[in-house]
């Protein structure tokens, strides 16, 4: 393989759709509370929602499907179901393995998730062997540093930070499963490989192009790591 011509320090990962399978359970439940006004959820609505605090998608989502509610209202009834369902959260195809690869070869790893911290907690109750590794590296949405939301940079910059106040944005490569936290990377200026989960593609069968990532991918089980500068897999 050519010389890579990155050379990353950090990783950073999102976390909803990226590390655990929260995605499916994010569109059941706003399937299931659009029920009562025979109404379903539309794709493009749920893409425009991903990778946004929980404020700007219920708020996009209410507008979209002009619902008669506060955010207050029906974040109220969502975070019901929201606790009952996502305890159940699978890790993504390839986490376990890329974290453990990193940790072991001590590069820093950050995760940066527009989740709140109350439901960081609960979305992770099934995962606490592997969040461990993050250490105390978990940036949420609703950390008081964070003054915008993805797209904005902001939670990435803080994250990158608070790994280690001498990286710079060019040593830091985020992965994103939305294109949201991409744009978010792209305005931090870091390095990032988009992980687009095509169960929530408006066209399967084309590969979309003009993106804004460094780099696209299906799974994290693609993820070649010294393509930037890092070492490569054990196996």
């Amino acid at each position: 393989m050519p010389q890579a011509v990155f050379k990353i320090k950090a990783c950073i990962f999102d976390m909803d759709g990226l590390l655990l399978d929260t995605e499916k359970i994010y569109s059941d439940v706003a399937g299931k509370m659009l029920e009562p006004y025979n109404k379903t959820f539309p794709l493009e609505t749920k893409i425009r929602m991903m990778g946004r605090d929980v404020r700007d998608a219920t708020d996009i989502l209410l507008a979209d499907l002009e619902l008669p509610h506060t955010f207050e209202e029906w974040d109220k009834e969502a975070q019901k179901l929201k606790a009952e369902f996502f305890p159940k959260a699978d890790l993504m195809p390839g986490v376990e393995r890329l974290i453990r690869h990193l940790v072991k070869h001590s590069i820093p790893i950050a995760v940066a998730t527009s989740s709140t911290k109350s439901m960081f907690l609960i979305k992770t109750t099934r995962h606490g062997d592997v969040f461990k590794l993050f250490a105390e590296n978990i940036t949420c949405g609703d950390d008081p540093a964070i003054k915008n939301g993805k797209p904005a940079p902001d939670i990435f910059l803080t994250a990158m930070q608070r790994l280690d106040s001498k990286l710079e944005p060019e040593d830091c490569l985020v992965f994103e499963d939305a294109s949201n936290g991409v744009e978010a990377a792209k305005s931090a200026n870091m390095s990032c490989i988009w992980v687009q989960d095509t169960r929530f593609m408006l066209d399967k069968s084309t590969v979309p192009v003009g993106h804004a990532a460094t780099e696209r991918i299906t799974s994290l089980l693609e993820f070649v790591p010294e393509k930037y500068g890092l070492p490569p897999f054990d196996e």
